[in-house]
């Protein structure tokens, strides 16, 4: 008996069909599935794609959404989030902002989260009762925290993490050495080492400011990528957010290595750090993901909107039409996601794990509808989407959540907003800094 059967949706480029799904992976896609199913979900023409994987992502400052905009990012994190994260951060807050974070993100159709943060044991409880995947990793710096005062206690803590959650159906650890600016040659070598002993993922933080590169080339005589090259840092299992300051021989070599780009492009707008030129990037073959960013500096976590605003900003910057196309957006949203974290899952297809949604057409943005896959990427909305499913299970159907309680999710945020507005105001400070 298979567990779930979508009947008649639109699968893009194929037409209207059902999807038969068993032990997570989708098992058949056909034009009627006649074997009997657990749970039967009646799609009626709603489109079908697969779900998204939203790259990078810091999911717990959701409590700091709002707070300390129109800044640019040292000021943003020198003047704002690192003095509230001295106050509030904790496993309660932690686990409080994921819920926040992974309610809004089921309801924008993500099944895979690439989350940093602090106390991700708490990430992790949150993900794996909502039923999402996510790959967790506590920053790792040079300067003490909540979590840890020197490189060796985050290390020795990450290595804790890897052990106690690598055979999680859902969550994979992953190591999260912050930055070149905020981690000395030493300590990125003993991640790089924790991580080929291992064989886990390195998820990180390179040029995502002009600043930042300038501050890099002065301490070390090379910008970020050619820094992390000349100490043999870079390879296929290194996870690069922004990505925005590279010269041409660093795109080389980011090419060479096999790296992966993790663009962020609304958080980059929001903080004024520059525009990717992400189309070079696909151009050269680089492997490149979609990311929100935290939902501090975003401030939402719509990768539906993240990728419509990637597509349309490769094209007004190139100053080229063809610059990125619908399907390659999505793919970026989608599938490239999947693959840089070695999961079969992103495309509909038999053999494929079963993380995908389906979308309401029946709306007046959306209609006449000519092209999904166009009208999905440049007029669908994310409370467009209807049903969400992360490796065959149901994490959302008719936009009811069916893994997370929204009655406890609003008692959080008015909670925080509270503790954190008083806070604010005790320090002279307004919500906007």
């Amino acid at each position: 008996m298979l567990d779930i059967v979508i009947k008649s949706a639109l699968i893009p480029e194929k037409g209207i069909l059902d999807i038969a799904i068993k032990d997570g992976r989708i098992t058949s896609i056909s034009a009627h599935v006649e074997e009997e199913a657990r749970y039967v979900i009646k799609a009626n023409g709603k489109i079908a794609m697969p779900s998204f994987a939203n790259m990078h992502t810091h999911i717990s400052m959701s409590l700091l959404r709002g707070i300390g905009a129109d800044l640019t990012l040292m000021d943003w994190l020198q003047k704002v989030i690192w003095v509230l994260e001295g106050e509030f951060v904790s496993p309660e807050f932690v686990r409080d902002g994921a819920l926040l974070g992974i309610a809004e993100s089921i309801m924008s159709g993500t099944t895979l989260l690439m989350d940093m943060y602090f106390f991700e044991e708490a990430v992790a409880e949150v993900a794996l009762s909502a039923g999402v995947r996510v790959g967790l990793g506590f920053g790792i710096l040079d300067f003490p925290t909540k979590v840890a005062s020197t490189p060796d206690e985050y290390i020795k803590r990450a290595e804790h993490f890897i052990k106690t959650f690598r055979e999680q159906d859902l969550v994979f650890p992953v190591l999260c050495p912050h930055a070149t600016y905020t981690c000395s040659p030493p300590t990125l070598m003993k991640v790089k080492e924790l991580a080929e002993k291992e064989g886990v993922l390195i998820h990180t933080h390179v040029a995502e400011t002009k600043a930042e590169v300038e501050s890099v080339k002065e301490k070390y005589g090379k910008p970020p990528v050619k820094h992390l090259d000349a100490l043999g840092f870079l390879s296929e299992k290194v996870l690069m957010a922004h990505m925005v300051w590279l010269d041409e021989e660093e795109k080389s070599i980011v090419k060479e290595r096999g790296a992966k780009v993790l663009h962020c492009p609304e958080s980059n707008l929001k903080l004024a750090s520059g525009i990717a030129p992400v189309w070079e990037y696909i151009k050269m073959g680089i492997h490149v993901c979609l990311g929100t960013d935290g939902p501090a500096s975003n401030d939402n976590l719509d990768m539906l909107e993240e990728m419509s605003t990637m597509v349309k900003l490769q094209k007004g910057y190139s100053l080229s039409a063809k610059a990125m196309d619908a399907r390659t957006a999505i793919k970026i949203a989608t599938l490239n996601g999947f693959t840089a974290c070695g999961i079969k899952a992103g495309k509909l297809e038999e053999g494929y794990q079963a993380d995908l949604i389906l979308i309401d057409p029946d709306k007046p943005h959306l209609q006449p509808l000519y092209d999904p896959l166009v009208q999905i990427v440049y007029s669908a909305k994310s409370s467009d989407i209807d049903t969400v499913i992360c490796k065959g299970r149901v994490l959302m159907e008719k936009r009811e959540l069916k893994t997370v309680d929204m009655d406890e999710v609003r008692h959080i945020a008015r909670k925080w907003k509270d503790r954190i507005t008083n806070f604010i105001e005790n320090l002279g400070l307004k919500p906007s800094v």
